[in-house]
């Protein structure tokens, strides 16, 4: 019997596009699940209180907490035993349906007759529609869009520009961004298209709308999804923020569907066409002035073929004020990483180490950091918050997070010292004593360093410590070679033997003492 693991983030996504006014129908398209899947974790979300479009959205953390104590593994799969008979024999069922006058009650009676395999017709039409969309009708609808309601957002390639920090030209491609009702545009060229300039166009883009559009359709570029299907959509942690920081839904377009956002996809032959051909610019910034200036002042002062409106003018009359407002206080962008804990019970994160508890070695964790603070974050879990580290090579590390047995030397004091040593005998709580009494502080990894060897050779430690007592001797290497190679069981003697040469010079003690002369 197959299970397919529902992710986390694929849950909280769903709770939120759905608490967000998204329909059921198109969060299934969305995010790729059931719409029986769909329904049950929106069950889910009014149990625990969560109206559709109902008050401010509900905390990640809070949410992923209530969801973790509801739902069980088995909740978070469903059981599909009846297609994964059928799935089985996926190639056979594709050859069938290269014949012109193959039916789909006809590979249902074929799989019968020839594999006893014996499921409902309905079940074998829902398989072929999702594989194969064999039985659909196609057609092609105009889908026009109210006020605010989307945008599409795509890059597309612009040639070569100059850089104005390099003087070099390097490739170019101009990230558009297209509202659309109005069919209002935003335009920006860019050299890279990593996350954080993904992120930046965005922040931009809504500056240059003064709002936010609900939903934004966009292509599966990897700055906005990681995994390019639509049937899997992980979208990108730092993105991701950016949606709820924003309040709008990302949408994920279709692999290979273009027309799935064709108000953008024919927007970008036009940038080439009518804003870079014939145009040369200084550099990348004077590209950008114009292309702002082009969007309100030429293309968007344009009747568009479809509308029949001009773009810009229909913008601040009909659409801007249906935009979601912007936030008071910026976006502060993240940084996300997946990191392995290391045995040492570290992550290394933005080239700094973050520790975390003994359970998680091993372990592949999330950690996102902003100005202020490192989180960890395991199965969409906060699992740790640390200070942010600016520094590199820093090591961020909370104590209570290595075992007992580990934390007791990292915690030693000079009274635990002495304690420990006791255990061991009185001559070595002696010789530890001798150490500290210096200077306890100074000493303190002398005597941590002791009492490990102390551990080691834990038959022979108060033998040596009473030899090392008797010379006097406190140095950690003339202790660690006393245990190393051993001593021997003679007692020292005080008075080392003289030589004949060493007895001449010999004197009594009346010797030395002084006369004293009286007048």
């Amino acid at each position: 019997m197959a299970r397919r693991d529902i992710p986390m983030n694929e849950v909280v996504e769903t709770i939120y596009q759905w608490h967000k006014g998204m329909k059921i129908q198109n969060i299934s398209r969305s995010l790729g699940l059931d719409r029986k899947t769909v329904r049950k974790y929106v069950r889910i979300a009014g149990s625990l209180g969560i109206a559709q479009g109902g008050g401010p959205a509900p905390d990640e953390q809070e949410l992923v907490g209530k969801l973790k104590g509801l739902l069980s593994a088995q909740a978070c799969s469903f059981e599909t035993p009846a297609l994964d008979l059928i799935a089985r024999h996926r190639d056979e069922i594709e050859k069938l349906l290269d014949d012109k006058e193959m039916t789909g009650k006809q590979v249902w009676r074929l799989l019968k007759e020839n594999h006893g395999i014996r499921v409902g017709y309905s079940t074998i039409k829902r398989y072929l529609r999702s594989e194969f969309a064999f039985g659909r009708t196609k057609a092609t609808v105009r889908i026009e869009t109210p006020p605010g309601e989307e945008a599409q957002v795509d890059f597309g390639y612009a040639g070569l520009m100059n850089d104005p920090e390099t003087k070099k030209r390097h490739k170019t491609w101009a990230f558009i961004m297209t509202l659309s009702s109005s069919r209002h545009k935003f335009v920006r060229f860019v050299f890279h298209q990593d996350v954080g300039m993904w992120l930046d166009c965005h922040e931009r883009a809504f500056a240059f709308f003064g709002g936010v559009p609900k939903r934004i359709i966009l292509d599966n570029l990897k700055s906005g999804v990681l995994k390019a299907d639509i049937y899997d959509p992980t979208i990108n942690r730092a993105y991701a923020d950016m949606e709820r920081f924003y309040g709008f839904v990302a949408d994920p377009a279709k692999i290979g569907m273009a027309q799935h956002k064709g108000k953008v996809e024919r927007t970008v032959p036009v940038v080439r066409k009518h804003l870079l051909a014939g145009r040369t610019f200084a550099d990348i910034n004077e590209a950008n002035e114009r292309a702002l200036r082009w969007c309100k002042e030429e293309i968007g002062m344009e009747v568009h073929g479809t509308t029949k409106k001009k773009p810009y003018p229909t913008f601040v009359t009909d659409e801007k004020q249906h935009l979601i407002s912007l936030p008071s206080a910026p976006f502060e962008r993240p940084l996300w990483k997946e990191c392995t804990v290391h045995p040492d019970h570290h992550i290394v994160f933005d080239k700094s180490y973050y520790s975390l508890p003994t359970r998680y070695i091993g372990r592949k964790v999330w950690a996102k950091g902003t100005q202020k603070v490192t989180e960890i974050f395991l199965d969409q879990e906060r699992i740790k918050v640390h200070p942010r580290s600016h520094s590199p090579g820093r090591w961020v590390t909370d104590q209570t997070d290595y075992p007992p047995e580990k934390l007791a030397f990292l915690m030693a004091t000079p009274t635990w010292c002495r304690k420990k040593a006791a255990e061991f005998g009185p001559h070595t709580e002696a010789l530890v004593t001798a150490i500290l009494k210096e200077g306890a502080m100074k000493n303190l990894r002398k005597a941590q360093a002791l009492l490990r060897l102390a551990e080691k050779y834990s038959g022979d430690i108060e033998r040596v410590a009473e030899r090392a007592l008797s010379y006097g001797a406190t140095r950690y290497r003339s202790i660690k070679a006393m245990l190393e190679n051993g001593i021997s069981d003679e007692q020292p003697t005080h008075r080392a033997p003289l030589s004949d040469l060493g007895q001449r010079f010999l004197r009594e003690p009346s010797y030395f003492s002084r006369e004293v002369y009286h007048d």
